[in-house]
């Protein structure tokens, strides 16, 4: 599920920045950028991430800026500095130039200078911590506001695909019984025409086994069914994403069966609303863990 957090700390010697991003993703996956200081305590950021978050991709960005009451404290590298006097020089007298080395051409290497950090920054890890967690809770709230909304774009349309069902079973007994009937015309119609005599019972088998093979109660019975688990495990925790979407493949398995089954019009129009109703589901639960 997609999602922002950041927090934030200032004191006199530091200045503690932290944001966290999500976007979907199938699995889990944490990228982390730390400075060099607390490099060692990754994992430990993995692990407090993994017991709030079981999908998406996950970026950890931490920034320290040194004391907020003067600027980067740099140090001078003299052997650097002399190195690349020589480095100048030996250009100078390959290429025949006459010009006079300049200051402003050795600043132009960055390695001449050496950042020291204000203090040791790995004994305000216990600092960066509270407003890692915080920037976390930050991320934590605004995904929860993402999923009421999800969530309730999702019961409305399983509520839709409910109703659906409920519309086919009614039409499903109206459209055996129509089926049954025009069958029995005209193979009455037949006999007539033809002056024959036919055996009513196997007439009568034969109308059953159609009326078997175009009825649909237990297709219907079973997505009622699943819609219904469907409802119970919207607000689950654990896991929840997973299984919804275990659930929409059976539930649309079952209406491509209603599909194949039934020769009535008005049914396959409610399975193809139906079905797009899926589908939908189907791309909201790529944003729910």
């Amino acid at each position: 599920m997609t999602g922002f957090g950041k927090a934030s700390k200032t004191s006199k010697k530091i200045g503690i920045k932290i944001e966290l991003r999500s976007i979907n993703s199938k699995y889990l996956e944490i990228a982390s950028r730390l400075p060099a200081a607390f490099a060692d305590k990754e994992q430990e950021i993995k692990e407090t991430i993994n017991r709030r978050i079981t999908r998406g991709k996950i970026t950890v960005l931490i920034s320290i800026d040194g004391s907020v009451e003067s600027a980067a404290n740099l140090q001078l590298q003299p052997k650097a500095i002399k190195d690349y006097y020589k480095l100048i020089s030996g250009i100078k007298k390959a290429a025949g130039i006459k010009e006079d080395i300049k200051i402003e051409h050795i600043l132009k290497f960055s390695e001449i200078f050496k950042a020291q950090e204000n203090g040791d920054l790995a004994a305000y890890w216990t600092d960066v911590k509270k407003v890692f967690l915080s920037a976390l809770n930050d991320l934590m709230l605004m995904k929860t506001k993402e999923g009421k909304v999800l969530e309730k774009d999702i019961m409305q349309r399983i509520n839709s695909i409910d109703k659906k069902l409920g519309r086919i079973a009614k039409l499903s007994k109206k459209n055996i019984k129509n089926s049954k009937d025009k069958i029995t015309e005209k193979v009455n119609n037949l006999i007539s025409s033809m002056q024959i005599e036919i055996d009513k019972n196997r007439l009568e088998y034969e109308l059953v086994m159609i009326s078997d093979r175009l009825d649909i109660t237990e297709e219907v019975i079973r997505a009622k069914s699943h819609v219904e688990y469907f409802r119970n495990n919207v607000k689950d925790s654990e896991l929840s994403g997973r299984r919804l979407n275990f659930l929409v493949q059976e539930i649309n398995r079952e209406i491509n069966t209603m599909a194949s089954k039934s020769n009535s019009s008005e049914i396959s129009q409610f399975v193809v609303e139906m079905k797009e109703e899926l589908e939908k589901i189907k791309e909201q639960l790529q944003n729910i863990e």
